[in-house]
């Protein structure tokens, strides 16, 4: 079981990452931002963040594709797989699992835990005390869920947003 969803989650990092962009650059600028993103992209099975980002490995603005551990407050362009910690930020994509009081995701796909959880998108799980998501894409559980579109604004316990 745990096998299969270590897969899914690839897939699911994998899949975030060849969604066409929303607004379109022209091409003679689309073909540099992708060598600079490629430079940025680091392959780890495990990052490590103590109190504040510039105690970190790798730096915020990389993407891992493992796991990151925060050890106070983590910050990351993007995870695909696992963010375990006290205080968990994910700038724009986060797929896979955020686990810990606090949890905060330009874009989660997959789940967070915690008692704090904030996204701007969520596709997904969110399962906390309080869930704020701008988008819906999936479930809240939570004491009080907000959600601005996709679900109702503010429900207890159970919220739903297709």
């Amino acid at each position: 079981m745990k096998k299969l969803i270590a897969i899914a989650a690839l897939v699911c990092a994998f899949a975030a990452e060849a969604r066409p962009e929303s607004h379109e650059r022209p091409p003679e600028r689309r073909h540099k931002d992708k060598e600079s993103e490629c430079h940025s992209r680091v392959w780890l099975p495990l990052g490590l963040s103590i109190l504040t980002p510039p105690i970190q490995i790798p730096s915020p603005s990389h993407t891992v594709i493992g796991g990151m551990i925060n050890l106070g407050y983590g910050q990351m362009d993007s995870i695909a797989i696992l963010d375990v910690g006290l205080i968990n930020n994910v700038t724009h994509v986060m797929t896979g699992a955020e686990l810990g009081p606090a949890n905060l995701a330009g874009t989660c796909v997959g789940a967070q835990a915690g008692a704090l959880n904030i996204t701007g998108t969520t596709v997904g799980l969110q399962l906390g005390v309080l869930n704020f998501t701008g988008n819906l894409h999936g479930v809240q559980l939570g004491l009080l869920n907000f959600s601005a579109s996709g679900g109702a604004w503010i429900f207890p316990i159970f919220n739903l947003g297709l």
